[in-house]
């Protein structure tokens, strides 16, 4: 009986998203390594140190800091062959900032954010050769979660901002809600669970802008208690916030992608 050997992948990096990466699923139809930051090399299906890395992968991820990748990428080289992609999850570095570390045009960028474990991300991939997106690599990008194919690279910074940091910027808020709701009074006892639920009732029950400014508007009757919350949002710019705030994490992602080698 013959054994079909699973494709090979290579994680450069070996941190928090990277492990946010690892699926039952993903790891069920490939063999992975990684090296970590003090040049360990790990089997992630084994889940032990190995003495040295494969000959050969059909993906290496980069999964480091920008800073770290323009200081020492072209160190990378030597964990490609002609056949290997490249996959880049590093924010703001663009394909041609990659191709002057790497000798290689095999390059995909991805951005996924830390629920993809849970098959539960929304992954962006920008890509020049198409055809470097076949049937195998969709696969990867199913483990995450859903993805959407961007069609200029300037996406990949708006992605970063939205589906990469957003998740951090959503929990933000909904801590912030559950802080507020327990200090309003100190002696009553707030069950988080039930707020939680409370956000994700009110979601699931509005799938769009038009539904959430109406289901706003159906509660906040005239000088009512969620018409005097409302007023005090709208009198600090919530709205103006959220937009800095994204633009903020945007910004930075296009400033990544004009940094020097060396810059901290």
């Amino acid at each position: 009986m013959s054994v079909t050997l699973k494709p090979k992948i290579l994680f450069v990096g070996y941190g928090h998203l990277a492990k946010s990466l690892i699926s039952k699923s993903f790891l069920n139809q490939f063999s992975i390594d990684s090296i970590n930051s003090k040049n360990q090399f790990y089997s992630l299906n084994s889940k032990k140190l190995v003495q040295r890395l494969s000959s050969s992968y059909k993906y290496v991820f980069l999964l480091i800091r920008p800073s770290l990748f323009y200081e020492k990428g072209s160190d990378f080289n030597k964990y490609l062959d002609s056949k290997t992609i490249v996959v880049s999850c590093m924010a703001g570095v663009t394909i041609n900032r990659i191709q002057e570390k790497l000798d290689t045009k095999k390059i995909i960028r991805i951005m996924p954010n830390v629920m993809a474990k849970q098959n539960a991300s929304h992954t962006y991939v920008y890509v020049k050769n198409k055809k470097l997106i076949n049937n195998l690599f969709k696969k990867i990008l199913k483990s995450f979660g859903t993805f959407h194919m961007s069609t200029q690279e300037d996406e990949m910074n708006i992605a970063t901002a939205l589906y990469g940091s957003g998740p951090a910027f959503i929990a933000y808020l909904v801590n912030s809600f559950l802080e507020a709701g327990k200090n309003i009074s100190p002696k009553s006892k707030i069950n988080e669970k039930d707020i939680i639920n409370l956000f994700k009732n009110v979601i699931s029950l509005n799938d769009s802008s038009h539904k959430l400014d109406g289901f706003v508007q159906s509660i906040a009757s005239k000088k009512g208690t969620t018409q005097a919350g409302v007023n005090f949002l709208k009198s600090q710019n919530l709205k103006k916030i959220m937009y800095t705030t994204l633009h903020r994490a945007y910004k930075r992602a296009k400033e990544i992608s004009i940094e020097k080698q060396g810059h901290k």
